[in-house]
């Protein structure tokens, strides 16, 4: 059974994060500590992500450390807006953390980011800071802007603050830190949460008694994974010789279904790809950076994994070549929407840039690979008729649409697409959200509202301020809306995810959850870096995939396209970072059963 890296003493025991052990016995007293740091910036992470608050828990002589989160930023300034409304990018620094009244308080200098626009951005204090209170060091409060750090009242009422904590050799990645104690629960609470989730065990029952074929098919593994999760996975049994016709007892093998992808699983610069599973077959379509963005492929194979292979079915259709379309063939989606499919895109008329959200639909009966099966491009529209990009927020600015998503929740069709302006300052992507009507989805029931701005230090970093790529994952309670945010073609690129419960008006902001830190960022999976702009398909047994595209080193823009299994945990929220061997080990496939037919 695997085993977590530390170990810690507080109190008078020992206890260690163990994947899938029990739980260890509680602790009596309090030395368990709580670190709170700033990392220096490194090959894979950026000073810019540095300057946040980082956690990690360790024991009363600070040399057996745990960190959390990735050891990535959990804690974010947020930026502030130019006169223009442009965003300017702040920091943290120097943190401070004091004990009252049962809830801590969290300070760091707040710094201010200035783009000298030749990829120069030097930093300064502004003089205030940014404060946070937590009672269990998982659930925060927002940001918020003080002139000092702590009130007079505060100061004499503490009953902890933090010390200076100096981190060993082989935590050489602080850049500065600080630590208070936490009671030993707290602590070990941390580290249950911190636990990877990865296999643990699968089971397959040893004998059942079935009448025909489709009974047997339907026997699944199931396999429980360290945080108490289980995931029930297809076999593939081998039933040559058994005769379903009469009674008999058979022995049978089986070999549990594991999809495996390599990463990239093609070496070709697709971006914002995506898959879906439709009658029978499964489909590709993505943006070709390779020819200039200027034609839409679909791929046709009987498997996802087949969509790769040289016998994919494959053909073009869209090209700049015959249409007005010129520029930006960005970010194709396949939807069905009222009962039609439906490809949702990005397209500019003529050789300029101007990308706007239109929306093709496929006839009846239609084949995917047919380019006379697809209608124009049809512009998606306001309620009053105003194309998308003409001043949706009554600011008087247009600008760029484009990644647009459309998912059904609730009973009711919604669409979210990340919009840009460039008059007078850039004003950063951000996600808007509208309900459309399912019959006409370029035609919005509803006029569009802001959702969300790149805001935090993770979505607005190393020079690009963007929320974008938003596709939603619906199950029968939430609304999981991943998007991303940071440099779309570097490390820095990540996937945040907004939350929602699925009745909600989704078009009514307060409804959602809007994350602190990335749910998906470089190195979650080893060697896989910015992966980003990313969506969502269901295969043949019913499993949940992630599609993205990303780099294969901190230093690389060559982006290529991931997919894998999306796992959800004991809680219900999907992990978008387990990797294929943390879902099933190789070796573990073969299984057999004793089965009687009756």
């Amino acid at each position: 059974m695997k085993k977590l890296m530390t170990a810690f003493m507080c109190g008078a025991m020992l206890f260690t994060a163990s994947c899938g052990a029990e739980k260890p016995a509680e602790l009596s007293a309090s030395d368990c500590r709580i670190i709170a740091y700033t990392r220096k910036p490194a090959a894979d992470y950026s000073e810019f992500l540095g300057h946040s608050v980082h956690f990690a828990v360790a024991d009363s002589s600070g040399k057996n450390v745990q960190t959390l989160y990735h050891n990535y930023g959990k804690l974010f300034a947020k930026c502030e807006f130019s006169e223009e409304n442009g965003i300017i990018s702040m920091g943290a620094k120097d943190i401070e953390i004091i004990l009252l009244d049962g809830e801590y308080i969290i300070t760091a200098k707040e710094i201010k980011r200035t783009n000298l626009g030749n990829g120069d951005f030097p930093q300064r204090e502004t003089g205030n800071y940014v404060r946070w209170t937590t009672k269990d060091f998982i659930s925060f409060t927002e940001p918020e802007v003080t002139k000092s750090r702590y009130t007079g009242k505060e100061e004499s009422k503490k009953s902890a603050a933090s010390e200076v904590f100096e981190p060993s050799e082989s935590l050489d990645f602080i850049e500065s830190a600080v630590s208070v104690p936490i009671p030993d629960e707290t602590a070990q609470k941390l580290i249950d949460n911190n636990i990877t989730v990865e296999f643990e065990s699968v089971e397959v029952p040893k004998e059942v008694t079935v009448s025909s074929r489709e009974e047997l098919e339907a026997v699944t593994a199931a396999v429980t994974y360290t945080d108490g999760s289980v995931h029930n996975k297809h076999i593939d049994w081998d039933l040559d010789g058994v005769d379903f016709s009469k009674p008999g007892k058979y022995t049978v093998k089986g070999r549990i279904a594991v999809r495996r992808f390599d990463f990239p699983v093609e070496n070709h610069p697709w971006a914002d790809p995506v898959i879906t599973y439709y009658n029978g077959k499964y489909y590709w379509i993505a943006t070709n950076d390779a020819n200039g963005d200027t034609s839409f492929e679909i791929r046709e194979a009987d498997t996802p994994e087949a969509l790769f292979e040289e016998g994919a079915r494959r053909q073009v259709i869209l090209e700049a070549d015959t249409t007005v379309f010129k520029n930006t063939f960005w970010a194709p989606e396949f939807h069905i929407v009222g009962g039609k499919m439906r490809i949702f895109c990005a397209l500019t008329v003529g050789t300029g840039f101007d990308p706007q959200c239109y929306v093709m639909t496929l006839e009846d009966g239609g084949d995917l690979l047919d380019p006379e099966a697809w209608s124009i491009p049809r512009r998606c529209v306001m309620p009053d008729g105003r194309n998308l990009g003409e001043n949706p927020l009554g600011d008087g600015k247009n600008g760029i649409t484009l990644d647009m998503n459309c998912f059904d929740a609730g009973g009711r069709s919604y669409l979210v697409w990340s919009f840009r302006t460039w008059a007078g300052t850039d004003s950063g992507s951000m996600l808007m959200i509208a309900e459309t009507d399912p019959d006409k989805p370029w035609q919005l029931k509803s006029f569009p509202q802001l959702l969300t701005r790149p805001v935090y230090g993770w979505e607005n970093n190393n020079g690009t301020d963007n929320n974008e790529g938003p596709y939603a994952l619906v199950t029968e309670d939430k609304v999981y809306l991943a998007y991303s945010g940071g440099d779309a073609r570097g490390q820095t690129y990540v996937v945040g995810v907004l939350t929602a419960d699925v009745n909600d008006d989704l078009c009514d902001v307060s409804n959602w959850d809007i994350p602190s830190a990335p749910a998906l960022a470089s190195n979650f999976v080893a060697g896989e870096y910015g992966c980003g702009h990313n969506a969502f398909f269901t295969d043949e047994y019913g499993d949940t995939y992630i599609t993205y595209h990303g780099v294969t080193s901190p230093e690389s823009r060559s982006i290529g396209p991931g997919i894998r299994r999306v796992h959800f945990g004991a809680d219900g929220v999907p992990i978008l970072y387990m990797s294929s061997e943390q879902d099933f080990p190789e070796g573990k496939e073969e299984v057999k059963i004793k089965v009687t037919v009756e």
